[in-house]
């Protein structure tokens, strides 16, 4: 049976992180690894982590070096032993179907090497139900890795995450894995379920992750035209599951 990783990067969630822990224990078809990031936390994000690795062996808690999302979850590759690779951020959840639905799509005929989905935000979760319990009714593709699954031969292919972004990293990586002409499919299932919240990486930084963004989109093309393949990708809503 494939093997499937999973890698939270953490920083000072501990108000989070055990509904984002929860939400991956509970999956309908479970996973075989969950390995969580504390990046250095300033509060007791390490010591809930431990509290559940005690219950779970599939758990295992890594310290980061403070440097950010990209740097914990390249420390979490170099760690993990799955087939398959998952991403969660530390404040998000996962639909409790979310690894069983893709990993269906990830063996079907067209052999994808990342499969996404939709993405519904929300601000509020019910432990009891495992489940948010205001989720927009909008749910749309978007880059965000949490809503996906990988092959491990992906990174093999096109490297790492980025470790000199600051945000916009998963753009990046996307970007890369079309550029290398890997099979992307997204399904019409919501697969990530994300945290709206004050405070957080990607609330405080709107500016700048646009920023950053337009840059990640000049070396994209600059990438292209050195290597003389300057072709339009297609917006990534196109490659949507019909």
């Amino acid at each position: 049976m494939t093997r499937i990783s999973v890698i939270v990067p953490a920083r000072d969630l501990q108000a989070l992180i055990g509904e984002t822990i929860a939400s991956i224990q509970a999956q309908s078809r479970p996973v075989d690894e969950i390995i969580v990031i504390d990046d250095r936390s300033a509060d007791g994000t390490a010591d809930i982590v431990r509290t559940f690795a005690r219950q779970d062996s599939r758990l295992r808690l890594l310290t980061g070096d403070g440097r950010g999302p990209a740097a914990a979850r390249n420390l979490g590759l170099r760690a993990a032993s799955g087939e398959v690779i998952a991403f969660l951020d530390g404040d998000d959840i996962w639909p409790l179907d979310k690894i069983e639905r893709q990993m269906e799509r990830l063996s079907a005929g067209d052999a994808p090497k990342i499969v996404s989905g939709l993405i519904r935000r929300f601000r509020r979760f019910d432990m009891a139900s495992l489940a948010p319990t205001d989720a927009e009714e909008a749910a749309l593709p978007g880059a965000n890795i949490g809503a996906c699954l990988y092959r491990q031969e992906v990174f093999a292919r096109i490297g790492l995450f980025d470790e000199s972004l600051a945000w916009c990293e998963d753009h990046d990586l996307m970007l890369r894995a079309r550029e290398a002409g890997l099979r992307i499919a997204i399904m019409r299932q919501v697969t990530l379920y994300y945290r709206r919240r004050p405070g957080s990486h990607s609330d405080d930084a709107a500016a700048p992750a646009d920023y950053q963004l337009l840059s990640i989109v000049h070396r994209s093309l600059a990438r292209r035209r050195a290597s003389g393949a300057d072709r339009h990708l297609g917006p990534f809503a196109a490659l949507l599951d019909p």
